[in-house]
């Protein structure tokens, strides 16, 4: 006599863009889920700054949440310009003025706080375990069962069926699928945040009018771009070894939080740049953030049926073709219907959909891996790479063609953290 085979008991480590996506999901299909977050609460850290959509990843992930018409409601279709400007102020590209009315975009901009809320909010009570951060998993051979161990001891160690893990460049879980670790990529970005820029800066609101900007040379770049609220985030590039920040004293003044000191060690990297890049490094900020960029080269690993990685702890890769924050979004959100289609199937089954949907994302992100890494060597360059970029992009302008990975990318710089 046949038998139906149990239902499976699944578990995500980290309550980012692409676990809350497959947990949207799962709920959506009645499937129970639990998310294990290290963080205390949403509000407990600066969730990074404006990402822009795109409708063959974030979009798509978006529409199968079912969540597009609350993320119209708060999307932003203006702010979509680039400005290339070289180290002298010479400016070699920027998109002509369009009145907003005029303005039709399919990549519609939201800042990371709202995104995540968007999947938050609908999340049953009790979904999501805060405070819950994860020191290591481990799995018994014999039934594919993972036990998820807890940094704090007072929390006993949880058993699941299935772990996903969604918990970012430095995983807990990937140890236990993959040896693999992500390398450094040669360029380190200080994230600066400044708030109130129209009302009381109103110069440098004026030069990132358009949306976002690109002020580059010599290995180095200033990349204002524009987040909602009058918020503006500066992304200041350094094509530099790992070990630059702490010998140059950057990171200890940012660690101390010194922030007026770390701005002008900043400054002085940039002597004799143009006063409308530079000055964002002369006016007080909220907050100072060290990040080395890290990525795989195409990452993959021998599939598990008790466990697998998405965005982030799968992929890590630079933010240099716009396409973190989306496809951990797409990854969320395909993962959790495969196992919503495959919940109950026996474990054959069950380890095939599992491989499918891994092979799929993997390849999908080896090709954004590739774009991204192309477009930081491009851009973070020697010598004079605005002049080059801004030829480049006009060209690609004047034929019609509209190329996602740049255009897109300054707007994804936060997606991953």
């Amino acid at each position: 006599m046949s038998t139906t085979p149990p239902q499976r008991s699944i578990a995500i480590v980290g309550a980012g863009l692409g676990g809350l996506a497959c947990a949207r999901i799962l709920q959506l299909q009645n499937t129970p889920v639990v998310i294990y977050e290290r963080e205390p609460n949403p509000a407990s850290r600066q969730q990074g700054g404006s990402l822009d959509m795109h409708s063959n990843s974030g979009t798509k992930a978006l529409e199968m949440a079912r969540l597009m018409d609350e993320f119209k409601k708060v999307a932003r279709y203006d702010d979509q310009g680039m400005k290339i400007v070289g180290k002298d102020g010479v400016v070699y590209y920027e998109d002509p003025e369009v009145p907003p009315e005029q303005q039709v975009s399919d990549r519609p901009e939201i800042d990371r706080t709202q995104l995540r809320k968007l999947f938050l909010d609908p999340l049953d009570s009790g979904v999501i375990r805060w405070s819950h951060g994860v020191s290591k998993v481990t799995q018994d051979s014999a039934t594919n069962k993972c036990t998820i161990h807890f940094l704090d001891p007072a929390f006993e160690p949880a058993v699941h069926d299935f772990v996903i893990g969604a918990d970012g460049t430095w995983s807990r879980v990937r140890p236990t699928v993959s040896p693999t670790l992500p390398t450094y990529s040669g360029v380190t970005i200080v994230d600066i945040f400044l708030s109130d820029v129209a009302k009381n800066h109103p110069s440098l609101a004026e030069f990132v009018q358009c949306g976002s900007a690109m002020v580059l040379g010599d290995n180095k770049g200033i990349l204002p771009q524009r987040n909602s609220n009058d918020v503006v985030r500066i992304y200041v590039t350094f094509r530099q070894p790992l070990s630059w920040a702490e010998d140059i004293g950057l990171k200890a003044l940012v660690d101390q939080e010194r922030y007026n000191e770390a701005r002008d060690l900043l400054q002085a990297q940039f002597d004799g740049w143009t006063k409308d890049a530079v000055g964002y490094l002369e006016v007080p900020c909220e907050s100072l953030h060290l990040r080395p960029l890290y990525t795989f080269k195409h990452h993959e690993w021998t599939s598990n049926p008790g466990l697998t990685l998405i965005g982030d702890a799968a992929h890590s890769m630079t933010p240099f073709a716009g396409e973190g924050a989306n496809l951990a979004l797409l990854d969320g959100a395909e993962l959790g219907t495969v196992i919503g289609e495959n919940i109950g199937a026996n474990e054959k089954n069950w380890a095939r959909a599992i491989a499918g949907f891994e092979v799929k994302m993997q390849r999908r992100a080896w090709s954004a891996s590739d774009e991204a890494m192309g477009n930081m060597d491009m851009i973070i360059a020697p010598g004079d790479p605005a002049a080059r970029v801004g030829r480049w992009f006009s060209r690609m302008m004047m034929l019609g063609r509209f190329w996602n990975g740049f255009s897109g990318f300054v707007k994804g710089l936060t997606g991953w953290w």
